[in-house]
């Protein structure tokens, strides 16, 4: 009786483990095949929570998603080659303005960063980038997430 009680807990301690990991194997799956098509229609956390993939299959370091509310303009925390980096992504329709560039400006203190990044999958207004060129953030576009996704395709094979 004692052996038919402990394979039921064996079974329940691997059904729990499998209910862990499937959403990230899911995700890992949906991830790893996204193209802009897909970036496109993602929710603002899916996103950001791709970038993190993204970034991490890309080479840098424990890319982290912060919290979703109150995360002073920085959505992932990230080290390359030994530059902390705070990275704010926007997925967007329109062309981003100069608001992403001072909230992801103001988290560089906030968070002790060394450089700041916005990302998006659409582009950014000219304020903006004379903006970013005088904090020093750095802005990546349309163009330059394909790259991206480009590189991270070319490193998989």
């Amino acid at each position: 009786m004692s052996v038919n009680y402990m394979y039921f807990g064996v079974v329940l301690i691997l059904l729990g483990v499998v209910a862990e990991l499937y959403p990230y194997f899911s995700k890992l799956k949906r991830f790893s095949k996204a193209e802009l098509a897909n970036i496109d229609q993602m929710k603002g956390i899916e996103f950001e929570e791709y970038m993190a993939f993204l970034l991490e299959k890309a080479g840098y370091i424990k890319p982290k998603v912060t919290q979703a509310y109150g995360d002073q303009g920085i959505d992932i925390i990230a080290k390359k080659d030994d530059v902390k980096l705070g990275i704010q992504c926007k997925r967007w329709k329109k062309k981003v303005g100069n608001k992403a560039v001072q909230e992801v400006h103001a988290g560089i203190g906030y968070y002790s960063l060394d450089k700041a990044i916005v990302v998006t999958n659409s582009y950014f207004t000219e304020s903006a980038e004379q903006l970013a060129k005088k904090l020093d953030v750095e802005l990546w576009d349309r163009t330059d997430l394909t790259k991206l996704l480009e590189q991270v395709k070319k490193q998989a094979k």
